[in-house]
């Protein structure tokens, strides 16, 4: 799969991850929710921009009742490694105190970005604190920070899709798809 953008530059990309894997591993996630938070009402806590399809699809396959609220943080800009220096952007309109809070993120990389939203949110004491990442990259983790839930695992590599973006771009790919030349 090949795509420009609005440089002359072309974009290599293969596919990762199909539409259907996602859907599939979702779909799975969800049960282990389930089963985690019977009986008790999630207050999840989406991660923009990059989480919001997986936040969307995530939702609707868990059965236990759930609150949504969204935070923006940045640490990439337009950049294809964090910057380390982690912006928040959007802070939550709900208070997550004595609540059930699940974090749901796109990606884990360095572990950075991840880590201060744990901080921040560990401070606002909710009654307990879980997170759930659709892709746990782990080639360059800096910072080990627990992770509940994961969708799928890899090394490395550049990825788009399913509601990650290089730069703005690529966020509407039914599926996860590496980039093969940056």
């Amino acid at each position: 799969m090949t795509t420009s953008s609005k440089s002359t530059k072309k974009l290599s990309l293969s596919q990762l991850y199909s539409a259907e894997q996602i859907a599939t591993r979702v779909k799975e996630l969800a049960r282990q929710i389930d089963h985690d938070y019977r009986g008790r009402e999630i207050l999840i806590v989406a991660v923009l921009k990059g989480a919001f399809l997986f936040v969307a699809d995530l939702v609707r396959a868990v059965e236990t009742p759930t609150i949504v609220d969204f935070i923006r943080l940045a640490s990439y800009g337009s950049a294809t490694q964090s910057s380390g220096i982690i912006e928040l952007r959007k802070d939550l309109e709900i208070s997550i105190k004595d609540r059930d809070v699940l974090v749901i993120e796109d990606i884990v990389d360095s572990g950075q970005t991840l880590e201060s939203l744990r901080t921040l949110l560990l401070n606002r004491q909710p009654a307990s604190l879980r997170i759930c990442t659709l892709i746990d990259k782990k080639a360059q983790r800096i910072v080990e920070v627990p992770v509940d839930y994961v969708g799928f695992s890899m090394d490395d590599g550049f990825i788009v899709g399913y509601g990650m973006d290089l730069d703005e771009k690529h966020r509407d790919l039914p599926g996860i798809c590496l980039v093969q030349d940056i």
